[in-house]
């Protein structure tokens, strides 16, 4: 008996008991959200973090090092992320009629993604590292990761900001949606994926594949933007906030 105790103590801390956890939490969220009728504040994202925000503790399992069991999940979300272009494809068409508004948008949007969480951290007097961490906010956490490495941020307060940034997106999307009376699919796409990321697009989804594709655009658009930008601008908002 103890021995088997022991297989199992030591099954905690692999990557098989990591792997399971999500793929079984996220299972069960999908369940859970299937009875709810879909509604937002039952998001397969958000139930799914209950199980495993309760479990790893019990367990004597941190973060960093769940972080690592799951490694291959996170490799793939890479994949997942270029298999977007598919239904982005099919919508070039639609893509190429609105070209500069979309630049337009995702230049404007991804600026204040960025300044509103920097300017309300800064107002607020929370340290440079927290606020260099929370800048990439609004893209997915893959580049956000890489973005931190850049500014000086936390890696692990990185993953969550974005985590929680699209929750309250994907939650607030509809009844913003609905108090505006914003029915273009396009429209309501590209908003959810140029603020709420990956999780957005799985929102956008839900709306149609025309909604997806814009999400998935934005999504990697906005990314791109502030990859690129917030790394070489950071030095003098970091100025500034000094």
């Amino acid at each position: 008996m103890d021995t088997d105790l022991q297989g199992l103590a030591g099954l905690v801390h692999t990557p098989l008991f990591g792997i399971l956890l999500t793929l079984a939490s996220y299972q069960f969220a999908l369940w859970v959200y299937g009875k709810s009728n879909s509604l937002p504040l039952f998001h397969p994202f958000l139930v799914a973090s209950i199980p495993v925000i309760v479990v790893l503790p019990m367990v004597g399992v941190d973060y960093e090092e769940y972080r690592e069991q799951t490694s291959l999940i996170a490799f793939l979300l890479g994949p997942a992320t270029v298999a977007l272009a598919w239904p982005l494809y099919r919508q070039l068409h639609t893509v190429r009629s609105v070209l500069t508004p979309i630049v337009i948008a995702t230049l404007i949007g991804a600026f204040i993604a960025a300044g509103i969480s920097v300017g309300l951290a800064w107002w607020l007097g929370a340290p440079e590292d927290v606020i260099a961490s929370l800048a990439p906010k609004s893209i997915t956490t893959p580049i956000a990761v890489e973005v931190v490495k850049s500014t000086g941020g936390s890696e692990s307060l990185v993953a969550g900001a974005v985590a929680i940034t699209g929750i309250v997106g994907a939650l607030a999307a509809g009844p913003i949606y609905r108090l505006l009376k914003v029915k273009d699919d396009r429209i309501r796409g590209f908003a959810l994926g140029l603020v709420a990321h990956a999780i957005g697009t799985a929102r956008a989804f839900e709306y149609g594949e025309k909604a997806g594709a814009f999400s998935g655009l934005a999504l990697g658009l906005c990314g791109l933007v502030t990859a690129l930008a917030l790394p070489w601008i950071w030095p003098w908002i970091a100025g500034l906030l000094s």
